[in-house]
């Protein structure tokens, strides 16, 4: 890299991390103001040109973070910031709430356990706890299975909006595997078996001679939180599983649903184990 490309790279990674800055500081400047506050008053505070300030205002405003009283021009905290806190709450409230079912998942099905969140209409794995077999099929936090091939990733995109949902799989869909589901119709079909049955589980979908079984974890029958899952050998997680695995996989969605106020499963008439439950606020 020449020598005045790399000044010139400096001084925009400088200026960014600057422009970052003060929007951090106005957005807390926001923050403690106890009524709304007006373009002086915040360059005055942050000893900022009001040029500069009313632009990053302006830019605040319109992706919703922050509004403008009509009658005064002043600025104040918009409503989204205000999801995007509750959001991360629920985020770090739900890896907590989650970690004693993924441990006894793991313990009771000898699979590694997962825990995901929808993001966007898809689902990003937050969690996991890993088996102590010598074969373990290991998932790390971070990783975003495909929407429309994966158990989360249908889960999530079950309960996306209408408009993420045809975003994600609109255009070609890409394949793991020869049995990844990328027919479209049979996709839709799925979504709605999963809204009704409140589970869902992709044999060699992602990866040949892998399942995972997952449920959902609800805030209200619509409102999707999180996605509970195992992940193992095919041989150890059969398609369409049944029985214990999925009483204790959906007993553990379930319970955690109900201690974010939502009863879908009991319902549905899915009932939450006694060694389950034993884990719930009070063990019952």
């Amino acid at each position: 890299m020449r020598k005045g490309t790399a000044v010139t790279v400096e001084k925009e990674n400088a200026n960014s991390l600057d422009s970052v800055a003060v929007i951090a500081q106005l957005l807390d400047e926001l923050a403690a103001a106890p009524a709304p506050v007006g373009v002086s008053e915040i360059a005055r505070a942050l000893n900022q040109s009001k040029a500069r300030i009313h632009r990053n205002l302006v830019s605040l405003k319109h992706f919703g973070l922050i509004d403008q009283d009509e009658a005064t021009d002043k600025y104040r905290l918009g409503w989204k910031l205000f999801q995007l806190g509750e959001r991360a709450g629920v985020q770090s409230n739900i890896r907590a709430m989650a970690a004693p079912y993924l441990k006894l998942l793991c313990e009771t099905t000898g699979q590694s356990s997962l825990l995901s969140i929808p993001l966007n209409g898809e689902a990003l794995v937050i969690a996991a706890v890993d088996n102590d077999s010598n074969v373990s099929i290991t998932v790390k936090p971070g990783n975003r299975p495909l929407p429309h091939c994966s158990a989360q990733g249908r889960i999530a995109l079950a309960y996306a909006t209408d408009t993420q949902r045809e975003r994600l799989l609109s255009g070609p869909l890409a394949a793991h595997t020869p049995h990844s589901l990328l027919d479209i119709q049979a996709i839709r079909l799925r979504l709605q078996r999963i809204r009704e049955q409140l589970m869902e589980d992709a044999p060699n979908e992602a990866l040949t001679g892998i399942n995972v079984f997952a449920a959902p974890i609800l805030r209200s029958a619509k409102d999707l939180i999180g996605i509970v899952a195992i992940v193992g050998s095919i041989q150890n997680i059969p398609p369409s599983p049944g029985g214990t695995m999925a009483d204790i996989v959906r007993g553990c969605a379930a319970a955690l649903s109900k201690q974010f106020g939502c009863d879908a499963y009991a319902e549905r008439g899915i009932a939450i184990p006694p060694e389950i439950r034993r884990l719930m606020p009070g063990g019952k």
